[in-house]
C-alpha cells in the first residue's frame, strides 16, 4: 500500500492485539488489518480463540466516529477514544463486555466513562483513564482482576481506588497501573509472580510494587511484565518459561520459571519503549533498533527462525524505529518510511506477507 507523500497517512500510533493490527493516522482516522477487532465485518459466530481463516490483506477504515486520539487492540476486541473524549468499543465478544449484549465491528459508545484520555483492551478485561488520572475497570471480575469489589461477574465500568494514574497495562486477568509520580501498582491473578510482589497469591486490590526506581513505561504479556525506568533501564518479572523475562538460568538446577520480584534485564543500549506479547518481549533502543526475546513459535521475534531466546537479541534489518507494539503472536513497528510487521499472519494482520513472517516485512508505506 503506497501512501507516501500524503500527510493524512502519517501513522501516529499503532496497537497489535490477538490477530488484529490498528494504526492511528495523523488525520485521526484508524486503519485495521486482520480478524475480529480490526473493523472488518466478520461472522457473528466466529470463535475468537482461533484466527479468521479467510485472509484479506487490505486495510479497512474504522468508519464511525471519524476521528480518534487513542486506540488499543485486545483479544478480538478493540477500544478507541474520539477527539470528543468519548470511548468506543468494537470487535467480537459472545458474552458482551461489562454486562452489555454482544456487539459487532460497528463501534459502540461506552456511555458510563467520563471524558477518558486513554483506554486499554485485554482479554475480557478493560480499563480507561479519566481526565484527572482516575482509573475505570470493567469486564470479568475473577481473581480480583478489576481491582475493586463487584457483585457482577461481568462488571460494568467502575472506579478503582488509586492515586492519579497515567498508564495502564493488562495481562491475562491482571492489571498494572503507573502513577503520575512513577510508582507502580498491581492486582489480579498472580499464578506466575506477574504482580511482582514476592509471592504467587492473587491480589484483589492494588498493591505497590517495591524495589523499583521511578518507572516511565510498562508492558504486560500473558503472565509476564516489563517496566522501563526513567533512565532507560528495563526490569522484568513473572513467567520466564520461554525466557520472556530475559533472565538467564544460573544453572540447570535453577529453572528461573517464576520471577516474583523485579529483576534487571540486560539490553546493550538505553531503552525508550517496551512491549510484551503472549510469551515474548520487545524493547526499542534509543538508536532506533529493536530487540526481542522469549517464545518464537510463529516467528514473532523477527530473527528469521523459530528459535526461542532468553537473551534480548537485536532484530536485523530494521532501524530508525519510533514505536513498537507486540500482539499475541505478531509485532508491528513504525519506521521512518514503512510500517513493519512480523510473526503470525494467519488473519492478515500483517497485510500481504507470509503466514509465518519470520523477518520484518514492510506492509504499509507512510510519509
Amino acid at each position: 500500500m503506497g501512501l507516501a507523500g500524503n500527510s493524512r497517512f502519517k501513522i501516529t500510533a499503532i496497537s497489535a492485539g490477538k490477530d488484529q493490527t490498528l494504526a492511528l493516522l495523523g488525520s485521526g482516522e484508524v486503519l485495521g488489518w486482520g480478524g475480529a477487532g480490526s473493523g472488518r465485518v466478520t461472522s457473528p459466530y466466529i470463535d475468537i480463540c482461533s484466527s479468521l481463516k479467510i485472509k484479506d490483506a487490505k486495510a479497512v477504515y474504522i468508519t464511525r466516529p471519524s476521528r480518534y486520539i487513542n486506540i488499543s487492540a485486545g483479544y478480538g476486541v478493540s477500544l478507541g477514544i474520539t477527539d470528543q473524549n468519548q470511548a468506543f468499543i468494537w470487535g467480537f465478544c459472545q458474552v458482551g463486555i461489562g454486562g452489555r449484549k454482544p456487539f459487532s465491528e460497528e463501534p459502540t459508545f461506552i456511555d458510563d466513562i467520563a471524558s477518558p484520555s486513554k483506554v486499554v483492551a485485554g482479554q475480557f478485561l478493560y480499563a480507561a483513564i479519566g481526565p484527572a488520572g482516575q482509573v475505570y475497570s470493567w469486564g470479568f471480575s475473577t481473581d480480583g482482576a478489576l481491582g475493586r469489589v463487584s457483585n457482577q461477574i461481568n462488571a460494568s465500568p467502575g472506579l478503582v481506588n488509586l492515586p492519579a494514574i497515567r498508564d495502564i497495562a493488562i495481562g491475562d486477568n491482571f492489571m498494572l497501573a503507573l502513577s503520575m509520580g512513577g510508582d507502580l501498582y498491581a492486582w489480579g491473578s498472580n499464578s506466575s509472580g506477574q504482580l511482582g510482589i514476592g509471592h504467587l497469591n492473587n491480589v484483589i486490590s492494588p498493591q505497590p510494587i517495591q524495589q523499583l526506581p521511578a518507572i516511565r513505561r510498562i508492558a504486560a504479556g500473558s503472565t509476564h511484565v516489563l517496566a522501563l525506568t526513567a533512565d532507560g533501564d528495563v526490569f522484568g518479572w513473572g513467567s520466564n518459561h520461554f525466557g520472556q523475562v530475559g533472565i538467564v538460568k544460573k544453572s540447570e538446577k535453577d529453572s528461573q520459571a517464576f520471577i516474583t520480584r523485579p529483576l534487571p534485564v540486560r539490553i546493550p543500549e538505553r531503552v525508550v519503549a517496551v512491549s510484551a506479547g503472549m510469551h515474548y518481549s520487545l524493547a526499542l533502543g534509543s538508536s532506533g533498533r529493536v530487540y526481542s526475546w522469549g517464545w518464537n513459535g510463529l516467528g514473532q521475534l523477527g530473527q528469521g527462525d523459530l528459535q526461542s531466546r532468553s537473551i534480548p537479541t537485536r532484530i536485523p534489518g530494521v532501524f530508525g524505529i519510533s514505536e513498537i507494539s507486540a500482539g499475541e503472536a505478531h509485532a508491528v513497528a513504525i519506521g521512518k518510511g514503512p510500517l513493519f510487521g512480523w510473526g503470525c499472519n494467519e488473519s492478515g494482520q500483517l497485510g500481504e506477507s507470509a503466514t509465518k513472517q519470520m523477518t520484518p516485512n514492510a506492509f504499509m508505506a507512510t510519509v
